[in-house]
C-alpha cells in the first residue's frame, strides 16, 4: 500500500489541478519514491474539494510566508526547526559556544531544560549535574564556555548564528557593518542598497526579524556583541576570488574572515576566474588544477607575507 507519495511544492499542486478525493495516477519516479502523475478527471464527482494553500505553520500557527516556490515559517521557537535553530545558533558559525555538540543540544532539550535559543542563557550547572551524562568538569565548563560568549561574540556571528533563511555569512557581515546593533531596525529599502542584495534577501531578513524581534532584542540584552571598527585595508587580496585548500596551521575559517575583511570573495571551485589558490599541506585535486588553468597559487606563509607587506 502507498501512503505517502511526492508533490514537491504547492506550484506543483496547483499545476496538475490536485484536489481532495481525486483519483490520481501515481508512478515510481526513479523507480523508488511514489509520484503522482495526474488526476483522473473523468472520475470526479463533484464533491472534490480545491486545496488552498497554507498560511500558518500547522506546528507553531505563526503567519507562513512565500519564497518563490517554497513556504517557509521564520518562527525560531517553533517545534519543528528549533533543535536545528539552536545546533546552529551555539556553532562556531554561531556563536562558537566550545562544547555544545548536536548531542549535548538534543539532550538538553529532551530533557526540557532548553526549549528556544534564550533558555541556553538560564542554564544552571546544578541543572546539568543532574543528568546522568555530565560531571563536574564537563558542566563547569559548559557554563563558562556559555558566559564567555557573552561579551566574545562579533555582532556578525550573532547574526549569522539567527539562522535567517538566504542570510549567509557574508551577507552577515554586509549587514552589521552598515547597519550596528540598529540591523533589527533595518527597512527593504536600506538592505537593497547593500551591494549585491537582492529583493528576496532583504523581503526574507525583514520578515524573519518581524516574526522573531522580540526573542532577538531578549538575547540583547544577555550578549553584548562587538561591533569592530571599520577597517579599509586593501592589498593583493582585494577584489579577488580566492580559493583555499589543504591543511592549514590556521583555523581555515579564521583566513576566510580574514579574507573577507579584505573584501576578497572566497570560493569553493577552482576556475578560469580564480585569482589565487591559498594552500597548505596534502592540497590535493585543487593545486593540481589550479597549475592546469594557470591560477596564482601560494602557500599559507607566502599569503602571511603578501597579506601584511604587499
Amino acid at each position: 500500500n502507498i501512503s505517502r507519495v511526492t508533490l514537491h511544492n504547492f506550484d506543483e499542486i496547483l499545476k496538475k489541478d490536485l484536489r481532495i478525493h481525486d483519483k490520481v495516477i501515481i508512478i515510481r519516479s526513479g523507480d523508488v519514491i511514489p509520484k503522482i502523475i495526474k488526476p483522473i478527471k473523468e472520475y470526479r464527482s463533484g464533491l472534490e474539494v480545491i486545496i488552498t494553500p497554507p498560511t500558518k505553520c500547522p506546528d507553531c500557527n505563526t503567519k507562513l510566508y512565500y519564497e518563490d516556490v517554497l513556504i517557509k515559517c521564520h518562527n525560531l521557537e517553533c517545534p519543528s526547526v528549533v533543535i536545528n535553530s539552536i545546533i546552529h545558533f551555539v556553532s562556531k558559525k554561531g556563536i562558537n559556544c566550545d562544547g555544545f555538540g548536536k548531542k549535548i543540544v538534543a539532550l538538553l532539550y529532551n530533557e526540557g531544560l532548553i526549549k528556544n535559543i534564550l533558555d541556553i542563557f538560564h542554564l544552571k550547572y546544578e541543572d546539568l549535574m543532574a543528568l546522568e551524562s555530565f560531571k563536574e568538569k564537563k558542566s563547569i565548563n559548559l557554563i563558562d564556555s556559555i558566559n564567555n560568549t557573552k561579551n566574545k561574540t562579533t555582532l556578525k556571528s550573532f547574526i549569522n548564528s539567527l539562522s535567517i533563511n538566504n542570510i549567509g555569512e557574508v551577507a552577515s557581515e554586509k549587514i552589521a557593518d552598515k547597519f550596528g546593533l540598529d540591523f533589527i531596525n533595518a527597512s527593504e529599502e536600506e538592505l537593497i542598497q547593500i551591494d549585491g542584495f537582492a529583493d528576496i534577501l532583504a523581503k526574507s531578513f525583514v520578515q524573519f526579524i518581524s516574526i522573531n524581534k522580540d526573542l532577538i532584542q531578549k538575547l540583547l540584552q544577555i550578549i553584548n556583541p562587538i561591533i569592530p571598527e571599520i577597517k579599509n585595508i586593501n592589498n593583493i587580496f582585494t577584489g579577488k576570488t580566492i580559493v583555499l585548500t589543504g591543511s592549514m596551521k590556521r583555523p581555515r575559517d579564521e583566513i576566510k574572515q580574514e579574507l573577507l575583511s579584505f573584501k576578497a570573495k572566497v570560493t569553493s571551485s577552482i576556475s578560469k576566474k580564480t585569482d589565487f589558490l591559498i594552500y597548505g599541506e596534502k592540497a590535493g585535486s585543487k593545486l593540481e588544477k589550479a597549475n592546469s588553468l594557470g591560477v596564482t597559487t601560494i602557500n599559507e606563509e607566502e599569503y602571511q607575507r603578501l597579506t601584511y607587506h604587499s
